[in-house]
């Protein structure tokens, strides 16, 4: 049978007249669920049963119905059940909570958030963030990040955001080498061998940080989140309250759940938002595609994924159209320890990827040695003429970076990554329509 993949299952167990916050314990968890944009859970109420109390609960009228064990199932990433686990046993005081690994047969997610034309920044954000202070080593810094999702952390000093350390801030200035996403490629000892480094160099998320960072206000509306963000070219914003003070962090992705369409949706409604999702995707990809052919060879692969700020490139067959994808991840991954370092340099540095050897010694110490060895046959692509509230849609349904734009033909006429339809949303292109 084959699976979509691996997830989390939680089960938390805990009675009808639990309460946290002043509401329903069961009711908490959700709304706690929902806000940090968690899949989805289902409350279930049992029909009778009993806890470590002994006491038997049932829905007779001999006792009081009231008190029903209740059993809240939550199915997610593992990464985010990793990260909400703290927060649920911090609600639950008395019960059970389960965690079990299961496998996802069929996931067709509404992408959509439901959201009012009054939506403000915190109706989206994220409000979990994790943060440290301008003394925290570099090295903690990076292992905060270690298979977490999040590629920035905010630095904080009163409560108030000072400064942000990005995957880009460690490369440039905590000597990282690499970037956070690219980390997951590496093998043990080598990951030990660079986190050992940046203890060596003391360095502090001070003397690396960004310093006053860009950030939004919680009451913001979300096209002048987006507009900031996409002007320039930011992943990411510390949100703040009025005093000043972090109280979350929203990212392009939470922008852009916005404004998808899904299940059939015809009426977008970005417009109602403040947002241009009826825009059509030709306005808004770039033409410059970085393509290679499937018989490609390994070096002319590196080139082609290096050549863009994408770090990646369709592969395309005789007509154009598309085959495959490589990912700068999926090269590392190919290669053997022994090139790389090599290989590390040449996709940070946008170099030319060559072995002392020469081209056969390269091949010899890879998994392969053209576009088809190492390439993904997960390519996903959206017509030219699509909204890009569907185009939105459809990459966030796949949790993909990039969409392949094709023509009525299925050939290959552009691509757009996150940044391109957010920037769609609020540029130019948008207010034209």
């Amino acid at each position: 049978m084959e699976t979509l993949g691996k997830a989390k299952r939680v089960r938390i167990y805990v009675s009808e007249d639990d309460r946290a916050d002043g509401k329903p314990l069961h009711l908490a968890i959700l709304e706690l669920l929902r806000r940090e944009s968690a899949q989805g859970a289902t409350v279930l109420k049992g029909v009778e049963g009993f806890g470590a109390t002994g006491r038997i609960h049932v829905s007779s009228l001999v006792d009081v119905a009231w008190r029903l064990p209740l059993v809240i199932e939550w199915v997610d990433r593992p990464e985010q059940v990793e990260r909400l686990a703290p927060r649920l046993r911090a609600l639950v005081r008395h019960g059970l909570i389960t965690v079990d690994d299961t496998d996802v047969l069929l996931f067709e997610p509404h992408p959509v958030r439901d959201l009012t034309t009054t939506a403000i920044v915190a109706d989206v954000m994220s409000r979990d963030v994790v943060t440290v202070a301008r003394s925290t080593p570099v090295r903690e810094v990076v292992e905060l990040t270690l298979g977490k999702t999040y590629r920035a952390v905010p630095v904080v000093e009163g409560g108030r955001p000072v400064g942000i350390v990005t995957s880009s801030d460690l490369v440039h200035r905590g000597g990282l080498g690499v970037r956070l996403d690219l980390l997951a490629t590496l093998d043990r000892p080598a990951l030990q061998e660079l986190l050992e480094r940046l203890t060596q160099q003391r360095r502090t998320a001070a003397e690396v940080m960004t310093p006053d960072p860009v950030t939004v206000r919680s009451s913001a509306s979300l096209p002048a989140a987006a507009e900031r963000m996409a002007r320039r070219r930011l992943k990411r914003l510390p949100v703040v309250d009025e005093a000043g003070s972090l109280v979350g962090i929203v990212s392009r992705v939470d922008l852009l759940r916005t404004v998808g369409v899904g299940f059939g949706k015809k009426e977008p409604i970005a417009r109602e938002l403040g947002l241009a999702g009826d825009v059509p995707l030709s306005r808004v990809m770039r033409r410059d595609v970085p393509a290679i052919h499937p018989e490609s060879p390994l070096p002319e692969v590196f080139q082609a994924v290096t050549s863009t700020r994408l770090n990646r490139a369709l592969v395309l067959d005789d007509e154009r159209r598309p085959v495959g994808l490589v990912t700068d991840a999926e090269l590392l991954e190919r290669v053997t320890p022994a090139l790389r370092p090599g290989a590390i340099r040449a996709i940070m540095q946008r170099l030319p990827f060559r072995h002392a050897r020469g081209e056969e010694s390269v091949a010899a110490h890879t998994r392969g040695g053209t576009a088809a060895d190492v390439m993904s046959r997960h390519v996903a692509t959206a017509r030219e003429h699509a909204l890009l509230s569907e185009a939105i849609a459809s990459m966030l349904q796949g949790d993909d970076k990039v969409l392949a734009v094709t023509d009525a033909d299925g050939r290959v006429v552009g691509i757009v990554d996150r940044a391109d339809l957010l920037h769609g949303l609020t540029g130019p292109a948008a207010q034209e329509a």
